[in-house]
Order: C-alpha cells, then structure tokens, then sequence
C-alpha cells in the first residue's frame, strides 16, 4: 500500500513555525485600524494612498472578532476580480498585495529567526526516513510556504525534487551599482512545462521525496514579466544554506535604488541582472504580486492542484498531518479520491481531534482520526 502525505502548518509547529490562529492574532496585534489609516496617510503623502471607504472596509474586517487573513485575501481577490471596472479596484489589489506581503513577510522572519529551533528538532522528524525508503519515492504534497521537508530531506541525506528542472539562472548580488558581490543561484520551471504537467520528479522507484507545493512558497517565484518560476537552489544540501538562500534572496538583492520609494514596491524584491537590466522577483504566496489584469496566478494555483490530483492518483493511502482541511479545493480533490475507491485511506493527524471535517463526513468510513503531534506520530516508522 503506497503512502504518500498531505503538510499542513501544524506539521510545522513544532519547529517554531506559527499556526494560522497564531499568524491572525500576530497582524492584528500591530496592524489596528488607527494604525491602518496613519499607514495610508504616509501613502498618500507620498503619492499611492488609498481611498478612505477601502480602508474602512479593511478596518472593520481587523476588528472581527473572527478575522482570518486567508479568508479576506481569497474575498478580496474575488472583490477585484469581479469589480474590474469599479474605479477602486486598484486599491483593493493593492492592499490585497499588501497583505501577502506582510503575511509572506512575518513567515519568511519566523523562518529565519528560528534556526537553531529547526536544527535542535529535525532529528525528532526520524520517522520519515522509512517512509522515504518504504514509499520510493515518496510524495509529499503540502499546503504550506515553509522549507520544512527541504530541511529535513538535508539533515537525513534524502534526495528531494520539487519538480522544477535542472536548467539554473544566476542572481546576482550587488553592494554597489556595477559591483557584484555574491551570486544566487536558481532553478527554473517554465509555463510551457507546468501547462504541460512535465514536471521531472522522480520516476516510481527512485528513492527520495517528490514535494509539491500547492499555495506557492517562500523559495519559489516567479521572474520578471514572464510566467516561468525559479526556486531558491541552495549552494549545497545542508540546513544552513536552505536559509542562507533565503535570506540571501530577500536580504540581498533587493535594491531600493530601482524604485522611487521602497513603499511602493509591494510583494516584489527588484534586483539588477548579470546584463545590468532591471529585474523583478515577484513572491508566490498567496498569488500575491500578479498583475491586477493578469489571470495566469489562478491558472498557474490550478496546475498544481490538478498536477496534485493526477499524483495522488497513484497512491492507496494519505496521511495528512497538521491540516484543517478546510481548503474547498484540496477537498474537492480529497473527494473524488476517497470516492472513486473502496479501498482507499486517510489519516488526518492533528492534535486533540474529534470529527472528521464537515466537508468530508460522507466518506468518514474511509478516513482515520489519529489525535497526534507530527513527531510522535513519526516515531511509529522509525
């Protein structure tokens, strides 16, 4: 029986990373409606402000005693989508940027500030040793933007592919206009192949981890005009470089000279190439940074929901770990899977469960409740 396994944020939590509860409660904690508006008047002084009745719709949202910052992106993303023509659509665009910048932002920090909590808990993760050697390779699909099993595939020598190929591009570093400093370097995954589903992740039997990233990740972006992604590839599989990627990519070449004002660069990180031309990386969480015209960031999200659905095709059994299932597209796709065999299992590991998720109660004959946390349920493999 072929495993393969679902991530979610609470697959994370025990190396540092937050839950969404804990990420909601931390934006509103600084970004108050007072502190709101005082942030739009620096805006309109230096000329990309917003109108006053967009602002209140957003300030209203932060004071629900039930605001969840995925739940307004998605509405805000529908608002603008459908209001094209509404003269404030810009703004709702905008500050719908905004936010999966400071959403991207507050995991990107939380990822590297806890280094030394990810290297003193990848050890606990031993578990997935044997299900990469059991289940070659073994999926992993996840739902989150962290680098967890990138991590965990450096600290245990484990092959990882993440479907993007072997072609590399070089970013550069600059200290100073013309001097380069450093170089980062990354792979690439162009539009032709994901709109192809020629990914090149390990065959059935090569040993490893094949990962997909359904919601985009904090070492994934995409470049420049085009539709093509690069991902982050690190100077060498080892924990500290994963970060020092990262860190290098949002640390490193952003180059506030590019733009008239830093603040107006939102959810970008503008770079100048090898060729001395004007670049820009554009973050790819939560499709954030696309062109408000541009409808290829929701095309590109269901390609690799598709791409998941077509993958897990090939297994008999999910364990999905730290995930509250309550994402209507992955569950569609959990559905029709659990629908069209009799045979096949899901195991939701989450902490202090009771019920099988509402969407999925008509197939809970099929599905597992396993009350645990992500390393002591590991500890059963290894």
């Amino acid at each position: 029986m072929l495993t393969a396994l679902l991530l979610g944020a609470g697959a994370s939590r025990e190396l540092g990373m937050p839950l969404r509860d804990e990420l909601n409660s931390e934006i509103v904690a600084w970004l108050k409606p007072t502190s709101l508006r005082n942030i739009n008047s620096v805006w309109r002084a230096r000329g990309f402000g917003h109108p006053d009745e967009v602002i209140d719709d957003l300030a209203r949202v932060l004071e629900s005693s039930d605001f969840d910052y995925e739940s307004l992106l998605r509405q805000w993303e529908a608002q603008y989508i459908a209001g094209a023509g509404d003269a404030r659509g810009p703004s709702y665009y905008g500050l719908y940027a905004w936010l999966a910048q400071v959403v991207s932002l507050a995991l990107y920090r939380r990822q590297v500030s806890h280094r030394s909590v990810f290297q003193d808990g990848l050890p606990y993760f031993a578990g997935i040793v044997p299900l990469v050697r059991d289940n070659a390779p073994l999926w992993v699909f996840s739902v989150n933007h962290d680098v967890l099993v990138e991590c965990l595939a450096a600290h245990f020598g484990i092959p990882v592919n993440c479907g993007f190929s072997s072609r590399t591009i070089t970013l550069p570093c600059r200290r100073s206009p013309g001097t380069i400093v450093a170089e980062l370097q990354a792979n690439v995954l162009s539009e032709a192949e994901l709109a192809n589903a020629a990914l090149p992740f390990f065959p059935p039997g090569a040993p490893g981890i094949n990962l997909l990233k359904l919601h985009g990740a904090l070492d994934v972006f995409a470049f420049g005009d085009s539709h093509d992604l690069l991902k982050l590839k690190p100077e060498a599989q080892k924990f500290d470089s994963i970060i020092d990627a990262l860190q290098i990519a949002n640390e490193g070449l952003l180059d506030p000279g590019l733009s008239p004002d830093p603040l107006s660069v939102t959810n970008q990180i503008p770079f100048i190439d090898q060729n001395g031309e004007r670049q820009v990386l554009r973050r790819t969480l939560l499709a954030g940074a696309a062109r408000l015209t541009d409808p290829y960031p929701r095309l590109m999200q269901r390609r690799f929901l598709e791409y998941f659905r077509a993958n897990l095709g090939q297994v008999d059994q999910l364990v999905a770990i730290g995930c509250s299932l309550d994402n209507a597209e992955v569950n569609d796709i959990l559905q029709d899977w659990l629908a069209s065999s009799a045979h096949r299992r899901l195991e939701i590991v989450i902490p202090r469960i009771e019920q099988v998720p509402p969407a999925l109660q008509s197939l809970s004959s099929q599905i597992t409740l396993t009350p645990s946390s992500t390393t002591t349920y590991l500890e059963q493999f290894g």
